[in-house]
C-alpha cells in the first residue's frame, strides 16, 4: 500500500505558543528533503495536505508552503484557500517586474507572502515596493552573519508591518538573541524537529483524468457525462467533495453529490483543478493489487445502492451512490472506522450509516454487502422487505457489476 507523507515543523511565537506550521515534502519516514523537483514537491504537499484523508489536523491551520518561481506564475493558486496558505517564496527566486506584478495579484486575492532564507541583496534595492507586499521575512540563523541579519532587521524600521521569523534556532541563546532584536516568530530544532504525518494514498486512474479533460474541452460540455466520469473514481470523487465542502466554497449546506459540486465551483475551475491533479498523478506509481480489488468492490456497491434507490424512486439517489463508494474507505486506508468515516466529505446520514447507526440507508448498503459475500438468501430477504423482488434484485446486481 502506497502512503503519503508530509513533514510538519511548528512555528512558534515569543511565548513558545504554536503560531503555524511549515509543511515540507517527505517521501517516507526519513526526516529529510528528498532529491526531487521542487515544483513536484510543492504540488505533492498541497495534494497530500488539502485533498487527502488523514491530514485534517494540519490542514485546519494556516501553513507556510514553499513555492518556486515557476509555480508562482501558474494558476495553482486558483485551487487554494488564501486563509489556509502562506506563500513562501524560495530564496533562489529572482525578483523581476513581471514577478512583482504576480505577487501584487496574489496579495489582492488575499494571500499572505513570506520571503524564505532572506538576505538583503542588491536585486531587492530595485524593487522597494516588494516589501509593502511581504508579510513575513524568514532569516536563517545558522547561515547568516550578524551583519546580514542586522541589514534585514533594519527593514522592520522602514516597514513596520513586517513580521520577522527566525529560522534554524538551535539554542536558547539564539532564541533569546532573536527575541531581543525584534523577531516575533521562531522555528528550529531547539523547539521541534519536523514530525512526519502519514496517511494512505487513495488510488486514482490517470486515464480517467484524461477522459475527464476531453469532456471538459468539448465546445458544449455535458454536466451529466462529466459527473458520471468523476463518479467512476473513488479518489477523484473524494477529493472533489472535500475540496468543495471544506476549503474554498464553504456554505451552510453540505455538498453531497458530484453534480452539486460541479455546479458550485463551475466548469472552468473544475478544469484547472483536474489539470493540477494530473500533474500530481503523473508521478504516481502502480496501484497495490489489494487496493484495486477494494476499489472495484466499492464501485459495485455504489452502483447497486444507487440502482436500488432509483428503483424505489427516492429523490437523493446520488447520496446512495456515495454511501456505497465510501463504504470500504477504512479498509482502503488501513485505518479504524472511527478515524475515517467522520472525516468523509458527505452528509451526516451517510456518515451515521457507515459508522453503524441504523438509518433509512442501512438496508441498501447491507444488501450490496451480502451479495458481495454471496449470502444470496439474506440479500433477497432484505430486498423483499424494501419491496424489491428477487428477479429485480438479480437484474440490478448484474447491471451494477457490468457498468464499471
Amino acid at each position: 500500500m502506497e502512503n503519503l507523507f508530509v513533514g510538519r515543523q511548528p512555528i512558534l511565537d515569543s511565548d513558545r505558543d504554536l503560531y503555524s506550521f511549515e509543511l515540507l515534502y517527505r517521501e517516507g519516514q526519513q526526516n529529510a528533503f528528498p532529491d526531487v523537483n521542487p515544483e513536484i514537491a510543492t504540488i505533492k504537499v498541497l495534494v497530500n495536505t488539502y485533498l487527502s484523508p488523514g491530514f485534517e489536523q494540519i490542514a485546519a491551520k494556516k501553513t507556510f508552503i514553499n513555492f518556486s518561481e515557476q509555480l508562482l506564475m501558474t494558476n495553482i493558486f486558483d485551487t487554494l484557500n488564501p486563509k489556509q496558505v502562506v506563500i513562501e517564496i524560495l530564496e533562489d527566486v529572482q525578483m523581476t517586474p513581471i514577478l512583482l506584478e504576480r505577487l501584487k495579484k496574489l496579495k489582492e486575492d488575499g494571500f499572505q507572502l513570506a520571503l524564505d532564507d532572506f538576505v538583503l541583496e542588491k536585486q531587492f534595492e530595485e524593487f522597494p515596493e516588494l516589501f509593502h507586499l511581504i508579510d513575513y521575512i524568514k532569516v536563517d540563523f545558522l547561515l547568516t552573519t550578524r551583519e546580514e541579519r542586522a541589514a534585514v532587521e533594519a527593514l522592520k524600521n522602514m516597514y513596520p508591518h513586517l513580521i520577522l521569523l527566525a529560522e534554524k534556532i538551535e539554542t536558547l541563546e539564539q532564541f533569546e538573541e532573536a527575541k531581543k532584536v525584534g523577531y516575533e516568530l521562531f522555528q528550529g530544532y531547539f523547539f521541534a524537529k519536523p514530525d512526519i504525518i502519514q496517511s494512505a494514498k487513495l488510488p486514482a486512474e490517470l486515464p480517467l483524468y484524461f477522459e475527464l479533460m476531453n469532456l471538459l474541452n468539448e465546445k458544449d460540455p455535458s454536466l451529466k457525462k462529466i459527473a458520471d466520469v468523476i463518479m467512476k473514481d473513488v479518489s477523484l470523487t473524494y477529493k472533489l467533495l472535500k475540496h468543495t465542502n471544506t476549503y474554498i466554497y464553504q456554505s451552510r449546506e453540505k455538498i453531497s453529490s458530484v453534480k452539486q459540486a460541479i455546479m458550485r465551483i463551475g466548469l472552468g475551475t473544475l478544469k484547472k483543478w483536474v489539470q493540477f491533479l494530473i500533474v500530481y498523478q503523473e508521478d504516481a506509481g502502480e496501484l497495490n493489487g489489494q487496493i484495486k480489488v477494494l476499489t472495484n468492490h466499492a464501485l459495485v456497491r455504489a452502483k447497486l445502492c444507487e440502482l436500488l434507490a432509483r428503483h424505489k424512486q427516492l429523490p437523493n439517489v446520488d447520496e446512495y451512490y456515495m454511501l456505497g463508494m465510501f463504504s470500504l474507505m477504512d479498509l482502503i486506508l488501513q485505518r479504524e472506522k472511527e478515524e475515517v468515516f467522520p472525516m468523509l466529505p458527505v452528509s451526516a446520514e451517510i456518515i451515521a450509516t457507515l459508522c453503524g447507526e441504523k438509518t433509512e440507508m442501512t438496508s441498501y448498503l447491507e444488501i450490496a454487502t451480502l451479495l458481495e459475500e454471496r449470502s444470496y438468501d439474506a440479500a433477497i430477504g432484505l430486498a423483499e422487505q424494501l419491496g424489491v423482488e428477487e428477479k429485480e434484485l438479480s437484474k440490478l446486481a448484474l447491471q451494477a457489476a457490468t457498468e464499471l
